[in-house]
Parts: structure tokens; C-alpha cells; sequence
């Protein structure tokens, strides 16, 4: 009886290690991302999940290119387990994209 409490005290904390791991490891990539176009911190929020899901906002006036690129990166990218993404945020200030 110890040794299966053991078993899956072990077992739990390994999951919860690993939930954490990858939701840190698309933190990360999404910051970066983000970072590559100037603004990032300007025009879009987000929130990653323990699984690596990403909700992604975007400012209502992000021209296409920019949300297609950085959506297409995000879908694409390993660490990222998948992205909701919308264009529904308040128009940010930048008027030269």
C-alpha cells in the first residue's frame, strides 16, 4: 500500500511538472514572437494554459499580414500545443506597421 501511495505521489507530480514545462516553454515562444514585431506589447494579449494553449487578442486594426504571419508562426511553432486568435481588441495607437 505504501509503495502504490508512493507510486502515485511520483506519478502526479511528474504531470504537474510537465503541465507546467509546457505551459512556460509557450509563454516563451508567444513573448518572442511578439517581440519580433516592434509592438508586440502595443497590440495584442494573451494567456497560455497548462497544455500550451494560446487565447490570443489582437487589436482590431492589426493589419492582415502582421496577424496572418504572427498566427501562422504560433500554429507552427512545437511548443504551442494550438492558438485561438482574434482580432477584437481595442486600435492601438501605432500607425506605422
Amino acid at each position: 500500500m505504501r509503495y502504490l501511495f508512493l507510486i502515485l505521489f511520483f506519478v502526479g507530480f511528474s504531470t504537474t511538472t510537465i503541465a507546467e514545462d509546457a505551459q512556460s516553454k509557450a509563454e516563451v515562444v508567444v513573448a518572442n514572437i511578439l517581440f519580433d514585431y516592434d509592438y508586440g506589447s502595443e497590440f495584442a494579449t494573451y494567456k497560455v494554459n497548462e497544455d500550451g494553449f494560446v487565447d490570443l487578442t489582437m487589436a482590431s486594426n492589426t493589419p492582415d499580414k502582421v496577424y496572418g504571419e504572427i498566427l501562422t508562426r504560433m500554429k507552427n511553432h512545437p511548443d504551442i500545443d494550438d492558438v485561438l486568435a482574434s482580432k477584437s481588441g481595442p486600435a492601438c495607437q501605432i500607425t506605422n506597421w
